[in-house]
C-alpha cells in the first residue's frame, strides 16, 4: 500500500532486543515471513496480521474455514497455520482457486483493471504440496461459482474472500453469509483497492440486502463483515 512500510521482520527486533507490546507476537513474524519471503502470498505483514487476529479471536467459534483466492497457497497456509497454533488442532478448511488465473466471464463492466487470465502464475500441484500437511484442508480447483452449489452444507467461523471481482464476490458473500456461525468472520480482501472496484460495490449490494453484521473497514484494504 502506498507509503505505508511492512513491519520489520523477526530477526530485526532480535537483533535490537525489543520487547514491543503492541507489536505481533513473534510466532505470528516466524509464520508471516515464510510465505511472504517465499513469495507464496500477496499479502503484506498488515493484511496477514488481521487474518492472524481473526483465527485468534475465533478459538472457540463452531464450524469451518474458507478461502476463495489462494493463488500460490500462501495465504492458505498462513490461515491453517494459525489456527493450528491457536487452537491447538486444524479445523476443516475449504480452498478454492481455479490455478489458472480470472475466467474470462467472471470480469464485468465493475472490474476495468482485470483481465481473463490474471494471476495464472500458480501451479495447482505446487500449491497441494504446500498444503499437503494440512490434513482437514480440501483444494477445490476450478471456478468457485460453479463449484458452491456442489460443497456439502456446513458452517463457517471464517471466510477470506479474495477474488478481486464483483460477480465472484457477491456470489460467495451470498453463499456464505447464510452459513456463518455466531461472531464468524468474513474477511473481504481488496476492499479498498482502487484496482478493485468491483469488490466494494459487491459488499455494499449484500450489506443492503443482509441483515444481522458488523462492519469494520480496518484501513488494510480489507473488509470485516461480522455475525451478529
Amino acid at each position: 500500500m502506498s507509503g505505508r512500510r511492512d513491519p520489520l521482520p523477526i530477526e530485526s527486533y532480535r537483533k535490537r532486543g525489543t520487547q514491543l507490546a503492541y507489536r505481533p507476537r513473534y510466532a505470528f513474524f516466524e509464520l508471516a515471513d515464510r510465505v511472504v519471503r517465499d513469495e507464496r502470498t500477496l499479502l503484506r505483514y498488515d493484511r496477514l496480521y488481521v487474518l492472524w487476529q481473526a483465527a485468534a479471536n475465533l478459538r472457540s467459534v463452531p464450524g469451518a474455514v474458507a478461502e476463495i483466492g489462494s493463488y500460490r497457497g500462501g495465504s492458505a497456509f498462513f490461515i491453517a497455520s494459525a489456527f493450528v497454533q491457536h487452537v491447538g488442532a486444524e479445523v476443516p478448511m475449504h480452498v478454492f482457486d481455479t490455478f489458472e488465473g480470472h475466467p474470462a466471464d467472471a470480469i464485468t463492466e465493475h472490474d476495468p483493471h482485470h483481465q481473463p487470465g490474471q494471476f495464472q502464475t500458480t501451479v495447482y500441484e505446487d500449491v497441494q504440496t504446500l498444503l499437503s500437511p494440512f490434513t482437514q484442508l480440501r483444494i477445490h480447483k476450478g471456478d468457485v461459482r460453479l463449484m458452491l452449489p456442489g460443497l456439502e452444507d456446513s458452517a463457517y467461523r471464517l471466510v477470506h474472500i479474495d477474488t478481486d471481482l464483483y460477480h465472484p464476490t457477491t456470489v460467495c458473500l451470498d453463499y456464505f453469509g447464510p452459513r456463518m456461525s455466531r461472531d464468524g468472520v468474513i474477511v473481504v480482501d481488496d476492499y479498498g483497492s482502487k484496482k478493485c472496484p468491483g469488490v466494494p460495490k459487491a459488499v455494499a449490494e449484500f450489506i443492503e440486502r443482509s441483515d444481522g453484521y458488523q462492519v469494520w473497514d480496518v484501513g488494510t484494504e480489507q473488509l470485516l463483515l461480522i455475525k451478529r
